[in-house]
């Protein structure tokens, strides 16, 4: 009797045990679970661009003056290009610079560390004369102090599909975008970790290689000094459409590319 009263005790107890143990156990699973489900709830940012502005250019004057003798086919004509418009000024003078702010806005409750930005830029986009460059800029975290934008190992690509990566713009001009326009904006692309519920605004400024844009400016260009030759004032319009993936590292699913544009605009230099 008493060794079945034993029996009967030692049961009692190892239950209570291990309900409470599973209770336990049970909680950790779940919380594990939340944790899981909250990671897979993390949703890619929202990216905006605005217009891609012209930052820099060199003047009509200066751009004529330099084209004058290569593209005037009439003898005439030709003679007059030093006289009304000047002596051709060295290919320093004349670079191109433009800017795209990207607005990159984060929906989660937590911090979402952004990678790299993609750029494609057309020039006279559907024209005889249009022209694509391309440029990858690797973002800089806090412990990388020499960071200075270029693109790293594996950088521009994602397994998603519906973005552009590196490998869509194959058939760009090389150097028809250099890279950054100087040292001061690797501080821009320090902003490399968007907030939690926050946003980050970059103003990234590119230079565009200056005898490539000097051959694609040379396919349009005649009209325009054949009108300043002729005292007639005049303006040079360039057509440009932008678009870009931003990439992000995101909780679960890792490096993902988030699209931007097209952005359609017109560069005006006078």
């Amino acid at each position: 009797m008493r060794l079945s009263r034993f029996v009967w005790s030692s049961w009692l107890i190892a239950l209570l045990v291990l309900s409470s143990g599973c209770a336990e156990l049970n909680r950790m699973m779940q919380g594990a679970m939340t944790s899981g489900i909250q990671q897979q709830r993390a949703n890619p940012p929202v990216v905006t661009a605005g217009n891609p502005q012209l930052v820099r250019a060199p003047s009509l004057q200066l751009l004529a003056a330099y084209y004058c003798p290569q593209v005037i086919t009439d003898r005439m004509l030709r003679m007059g290009c030093t006289i009304g418009l000047g002596a051709p000024p060295p290919q320093s003078q004349l670079v191109f610079e433009f800017g795209v702010p990207v607005t990159i806005k984060n929906p989660n409750n937590i911090p979402i560390p952004a990678l790299d930005i993609l750029l494609g830029l057309k020039l006279f986009p559907g024209q005889q004369a249009e022209a694509l460059g391309s440029v990858c800029v690797s973002m800089c975290g806090a412990n990388e102090p020499s960071c200075n934008g270029m693109a790293k190992p594996g950088a521009c690509t994602a397994s998603n599909g519906g973005v552009k990566t590196a490998a869509d713009f194959i058939a760009a001009i090389p150097g028809l975008i250099v890279g950054l326009a100087n040292g001061s904006l690797v501080n821009e692309l320090r902003k490399s970790l968007i907030p939690a519920g926050g946003d980050v605004r970059l103003n990234l400024v590119f230079p565009l290689g200056i005898e490539q844009a000097l051959r694609i400016v040379q396919n349009v260009i005649q009209p325009v000094v054949e009108s300043m030759l002729r005292q007639q004032r005049n303006g040079l319009d360039i057509p440009v459409a932008a678009e870009g993936t931003v990439f992000v590292n995101l909780p679960v699913v890792g490096r993902l590319g988030v699209p931007f544009g097209p952005i359609q605009t017109t560069w005006r230099v006078n």
